[in-house]
């Protein structure tokens, strides 16, 4: 009896600890978990995009996308090799409901656009090509720090919305 109340503590004691890490990189996107509703979450991600210089629309209740923007010199691996024509980069912001637990796990991925997307070159025989947009993985540091960046801005607007 006492073993099984032991490992039952044990087991929910991790499980308690591995709901509430706050987070970090996993391959190709920075997840992390606020202590808010989903959305004041939502909408301090808005809040913090939008003061950051990114346009923002917001899809459905639990989803921000930004407009595609031109990659910074300061991003580019090689800050002095010219930008391709046309690259820009957007974000996507996912929120869900954590089970079990109050909060909201918020997950951050940023994509690249295609080399040539939205010009004449995407265009072919009066139809546009189908193109994918590139996630932004830890392959690319500098452009996955700016991801874990934007994180790191939603978790720490969204605690001090907490305290208030």
């Amino acid at each position: 009896m006492r073993m099984t109340r032991i490992a039952a503590i044990a087991v929910l004691t991790s499980t308690v600890a591995c709901a509430r890490f706050m987070g970090g990189p996993s391959g190709d996107s920075v997840a992390t978990t606020v202590n808010t509703n989903r959305q004041t979450t939502i909408e301090t991600a808005r809040t913090q995009l939008v003061h950051h210089g990114f346009t923002v629309t917001k899809v459905g209740d639990e989803m921000l996308v930004t407009a595609p923007r031109p990659v910074p010199d300061y991003l580019r691996e090689v800050s002095t090799e010219k930008p391709a024509a046309g690259q820009s980069w957007f974000v996507v912001v996912e929120s869900s409901d954590v089970r079990f637990f109050r909060g909201t796990r918020v997950r951050v991925t940023g994509y690249l656009m295609p080399p040539g997307s939205g010009t004449v070159a995407a265009v072919k025989n009066g139809k546009r090509v189908a193109q994918n947009a590139i996630p932004i993985t830890q392959e690319n540091p500098r452009m996955f720090r700016e991801v874990e960046s934007i994180a790191g801005w939603i978790e720490s607007a969204s605690d001090r919305a907490k305290k208030k």
